[in-house]
């Protein structure tokens, strides 16, 4: 940043974002009445959709435009200006900018491109129009945007072509803040389909002053907006974000966010398999499910997830009802559930029994097929839908269920199914989608929807990804509680830290290892191997080998005198043969038989500070990647949430008649890693215990390296 921008930062800005977003007065600076030209294009949406306030075209060689006066500048305008919206080529957006801080106006809304995302010279001159407008505190947004909407305020500042084929707003209470400002347009025109409401939706752009977080912010304490949604696709000021997550978590404000960049983990792969495995996706996935956020793929799952959340729905668990008009696409849309980590809930005796009326007894179990339905059912007063909706109501109260999924195929009297899903899903607390399957015959259902507000989907792979992402949320976890007392050890050297320097750090938290000793020499390890008795293991120790057993710098199995002395030989001539001409020692360690690996971990993320990780551990757990991460510190309840999400959690359980293991244990020994993580106060950068060896009730760190700041 150059001086006269760092000089700028204390300039006291015209106006807060709610003004912005609520502007009395908007200038269009670079307005025409060519629909070719974007400033044209948004004069006419702005004439469509009309704020109460003055609207001030700006063009140097009109006086009037479209039916209104126009002006030759900011200068010429008869009142105040709230907001000026640019549409000017690039090299003349710092000229525009002057104007702006001339007139006292609060905030300059750049729509032109050509700045920092188009290299150094773009960079710099976005610089420039920064600090102008910072020292005359004027805020900007963008530049590279498309505008934004407040569709309570009727404010129509985009250039989303979107805009100019619907008659209102659609006003209601989903905000976006997005970085795409095509995706913005994308979002709110499947919205008009589906009849979801908007409160505001703003493109930030190149975020050169006003950022995600400013409009994040808002969103949260904006009244008129029930869902937060986010599209992002980088962190901007992680300290921040991450404070206005527990904030809109306090608040009760519900969270959607959809980000790209989910691969950049094995671009920032380093030596440990922790920070493989704990990339920036992972840290940013597990930061934002600490504080409950509904993570989504899509913008398209996000909109239809933040339509739901915006009824007031919440699922209650991952048991999904299914429904089907037609038993082969009920049965399809169960099989499929499980690749979501989904389930199929058994109905309860009671729900059973409440099902007799409209449902034989062969038929009274999910997924139910309407086509097996008794029409001759007498009406329930209070549900609408005849049969249908009585199928849909009392299936939907059963305990089991957490959420449910409507899907409609070509079958006939379809406005009576369409009008049992609204009326069942409005008196359930819980998410029920509507998957409209039917084509064009779908249609009058479709409308009755849209109208209602209410939503739908096109196909049950996007209502399975919706409704697993509404039920795999987790609950906000405030603080962490109670941790252990754990001091970090003082005079470890910076850098890669040999096996012994680990344990010590993983003892200093209070996770037990293996019996070991460290031999400096041959006949030291000798006599280390017979003080720990029987077989043991035997690994180089040296700063220089990370992944000891890719190199053949590890033996296990050994007994007697004899075998220690050709394994230490080994070791060091393998070690040799991969560069490492000498080693610092061997260390020498009990051999152990344990029932299951697990890895468990510390990766201090840049962004997010320490994470905590635990997964499948063993040779192969960057191959199987199944692992869970949290930030620390961590409670236990997270710790016990962490391994309940493994996918292997199976074999902790008892599988095929292992020992069940002590789950507390290892909650406990993860919780212990975030408090070394917390102590380190950033100095601990990695640290894997890999295997952490599971026997029965017990557990026990059998290998660990680590790398310090």
């Amino acid at each position: 940043m150059n001086a006269s921008l760092s000089a700028a930062l204390a300039v006291k800005p015209n106006q807060s974002v709610r003004q912005i977003l609520h502007p009395q007065s908007v200038a269009i600076v670079g307005a025409s009445e060519s629909e070719e030209k974007w400033g044209g294009r948004l004069l006419r949406y702005m004439l469509k959709h009309r704020h109460e306030g003055a609207l001030y075209p700006i063009n140097a060689k009109s006086s009037q435009l479209l039916g209104i006066p126009a002006y030759a500048s900011l200068q010429d305008c008869p009142g105040p200006v709230d907001l000026a919206i640019l549409l000017v080529p690039q090299g003349n957006v710092l000229a525009a900018i002057e104007d702006c801080v001339a007139k006292k106006i609060g905030c300059a809304l750049c729509i032109t491109a050509g700045f920092a995302e188009t290299g150094p010279a773009g960079r710099a001159m976005e610089e420039q129009i920064v600090a102008t407008a910072r020292a005359g505190g004027v805020r900007l947004i963008g530049p590279n945007c498309m505008g934004l909407m407040n569709a309570h305020h009727n404010l129509c500042a985009t250039t989303g072509v979107v805009v100019g084929g619907v008659d209102r707003l659609p006003a209601g209470g989903i905000g976006l803040a997005s970085q795409s400002g095509a995706l913005m347009g994308a979002m709110l025109s499947r919205g008009i389909d589906v009849g979801a409401g908007f409160s505001s939706m703003v493109s930030v752009g190149n975020q050169a002053d006003l950022d995600l977080n400013d409009f994040f912010e808002y969103l949260i304490d904006d009244p008129a907006t029930d869902v937060a949604c986010l599209y992002m696709e980088a962190v901007k000021d992680a300290a921040r974000f991450t404070a206005l997550l527990e904030r809109a978590a306090r608040a009760g404000k519900p969270v959607c966010i959809a980000k790209s960049g989910r691969s950049e983990a094995g671009a920032r792969a380093a030596a440990s398999h922790t920070a493989s495995l704990a990339g920036a996706w992972p840290a940013f996935e597990a930061t934002c499910r600490r504080w409950g956020v509904y993570m989504f793929e899509t913008i398209y799952d996000l909109l239809h997830g933040a339509q739901v959340l915006q009824r007031g729905k919440r699922a209650t668990s991952r048991g999904i009802a299914v429904f089907s008009g037609s038993g082969g696409g009920g049965a399809l849309l169960a099989d499929a559930l499980e690749a979501e980590q989904l389930e199929l809930p058994h109905l309860s005796p009671q729900t059973q029994a409440a099902l007799a009326q409209v449902l034989p007894a062969t038929h009274r179990e999910l997924p139910l097929d309407f086509g097996m339905l008794n029409h001759m059912t007498p009406a329930d007063p209070e549900v609408a839908g005849g049969s249908v909706g009585i199928a849909l109501d009392r299936s939907m109260q059963d305990d089991a269920v957490g959420a449910g999924i409507l899907l409609l195929t070509t079958q006939p009297q379809q406005l009576r199914v369409a009008e049992a899903a609204l009326s069942a899903g409005n008196r359930s607390d819980k998410p029920l989608l509507f998957i409209q399957g039917a084509g064009n015959h779908g249609e009058p259902a479709r409308e009755f929807l849209r109208a209602a507000g209410y939503g739908y989907l096109d196909s049950p792979h996007d209502a399975l990804k919706v409704v697993s992402a509404l039920s795999s949320r987790s609950e906000p976890e405030p603080a962490a509680g109670a941790t252990p007392g754990v001091a970090f050890p003082e005079g470890l050297a910076a850098g890669f830290v040999t096996e012994p320097d680990a344990r010590r750090l993983i003892e200093a938290a209070g996770i037990p290892t293996t019996r070991w000793h460290f031999a400096k020499t041959a006949d030291a390890a000798v006599a280390a191997a017979k003080k720990l008795g029987g077989a043991v293991a035997i690994k180089a120790v040296s700063a220089s080998i990370i992944h000891k057993s890719d190199v053949g710098a590890v033996k296990l199995g050994i007994e007697g005198d004899d075998q220690v002395r050709s394994a230490c030989e080994a070791i060091a001539a393998a070690a040799r043969a991969a560069g490492v001409p000498t080693l610092d020692g061997w260390l020498v360690t009990e051999m152990w038989k344990a029932d299951t690996e697990l890895i468990l971990g510390i990766q201090h993320d840049p962004d997010f500070g320490p994470m905590v990780m635990v997964g499948a551990g063993g040779v192969l757990v960057e191959l199987l990647k199944d692992v869970q991460l949290a930030p620390a510190p961590l409670s236990h309840a997270t710790a016990r949430a962490m391994l309940d999400a493994l996918k292997s959690r199976v074999l902790l359980t008892g599988f095929r008649g292992r020992p069940p293991a002590n789950l507390d244990a290892i909650a406990d020994a993860l919780v212990r890693l975030g408090a070394l993580a917390v102590a380190s106060k950033g100095r601990l950068l990695e640290l894997d215990i890999n295997p952490l060896f599971v026997a029965g009730d017990r557990i026990v760190a059998a290998d660990a390296r680590a790398t310090l700041a």
